[in-house]
């Protein structure tokens, strides 16, 4: 059974890892919106598209600035947009679309998450994960300015997948909203592991019901481990009490 492991920043300070900073935005995002019918502002961290172009869009420049809307502003402006993303891809108020745009201070490490949702890499470090023959690596390019030494940082478009495990799952409260689709449930437990029926066919994905949290294969943690240097990740292995260990540092 393949171990599968949940990707977090490293915050240890004590390790002499080279100082940098990113400072950047994404070129086109979905405005903020709530919903009239439950008044839940619907919106969750971690649903970019790098990959996604507007550039050809007669609307384009309505999605350069983060805003709030009406719901009927941002389901024209959702609807606009929805022939443009991958297949699958979950149409989100404040989605993120195209690339990051901004600067980068210093030298990054090989592979970093900046902020713990988006995950960044050099060059030689996507050569190493498709060498290894890992499922789900697509690279997309930044427009972010880096120093003349630094080589240019590439982002890890990921797909959604996964679900918690039936014993782990939420318990939904009422029925779902008619009208945004959203449905209240219970908090999630604590420790909780997925169910290995629902994951998609990659070695790295964004977890569905909580797309700010990356789920990365056993494979996919030891070419990390492999690239050495200062590498700002640690992993705690998605699994049952039974078998769950402490977490891996990376």
């Amino acid at each position: 059974m393949m171990r599968l492991f949940e990707l977090g920043r490293d915050l240890d300070t004590t390790k002499g890892r080279e100082r940098w900073s990113l400072h950047a935005k994404r070129r086109w995002e979905l405005p903020g919106a709530e919903c009239p019918r439950c008044f839940h502002e619907v919106g969750i961290v971690g649903h970019d598209y790098p990959s996604v172009d507007l550039s050809e869009l007669p609307q384009e420049h309505e999605y350069r600035k983060a805003r709030e809307a009406s719901w009927d502003e941002y389901v024209r402006l959702r609807d606009l947009v929805r022939p443009l993303v991958p297949a699958g891809a979950l149409l989100l108020p404040g989605m993120g679309m195209g690339p990051l745009v901004g600067s980068v201070r210093g030298r990054p490490t090989p592979m970093v998450l900046e902020p713990w949702w988006q995950l960044l890499a050099q060059p030689e470090s996507v050569e190493r994960l498709l060498a290894a023959g890992l499922r789900g690596i697509n690279p997309q390019p930044t427009a972010l300015k880096v120093g003349r030494d630094v080589p240019p940082m590439l982002e890890l478009e990921l797909v959604a997948g996964g679900d918690y495990a039936p014993e782990c799952r939420p318990t939904p409260v009422g029925e779902p909203c008619p009208l945004c689709g959203t449905q209240r449930t219970m908090t999630p437990p604590p420790h909780w592991w997925l169910d290995t029926t629902s994951l998609p066919d990659a070695d790295v994905f964004r977890f569905r019901e909580v797309p700010s949290v990356i789920v990365a294969s056993e494979r996919f943690v030891e070419v990390l481990r492999s690239m050495g240097g200062d590498i700002r990740f640690q992993a705690t292995e998605l699994a049952p009490p039974a078998s769950r260990e402490a977490g891996a540092p990376v």
